[in-house]
């Protein structure tokens, strides 16, 4: 069984519950993303910069423990809106892969391009940054 938990350093952090519960919950409606969970192993910050809060999700082979703040290093740092933060599960899964495609997937494009969502760590961990997005995935 997944272990998805906050640390109580992040009690206070809205953001920090929601990922949590997300994963949460899309790990409860799709078993196969187990694999993914496993296969992570370190640090991946999402900062919400206009509300001002961060987290960093500490990744260990199955378990993720949600920290507040960012807890260098870290191989992925998302940072972009919070209304961006909630965009990016609803970005579908087809084959596997998250579809850029769809306007949804377009939409998120087009927000990384135009400098609204910032992914440091991308070019250097893609397989990373593609299992944490089936995680955060509804879809």
């Amino acid at each position: 069984m997944a272990l998805i938990e906050l640390d109580t350093d992040a009690r206070d952090n809205g953001l920090a519950g929601m990922i949590r519960d997300l994963i949460s919950q899309n790990l409860a409606n799709h078993a196969d993303r187990e694999k993914d969970l496993k296969a992570l192993d370190g640090n991946i910050a999402i900062v919400a910069r206009d509300i001002e809060v961060s987290l960093t999700l500490v990744c260990t082979r199955g378990s993720v423990v949600i920290h507040d703040g960012v807890r260098p290093p870290c191989k992925l740092t998302i940072t972009t809106d919070s209304d961006n933060i909630l965009k990016l599960s609803t970005l579908k899964i087809t084959g596997g892969l998250p579809n850029y495609f769809d306007k949804t997937g377009r939409e998120i494009l087009g927000l990384l391009f135009g400098g609204k969502l910032k992914i440091r760590g991308l070019l250097a961990h893609p397989v990373l940054l593609t299992r944490i997005t089936r995680l955060f995935s509804v879809y």
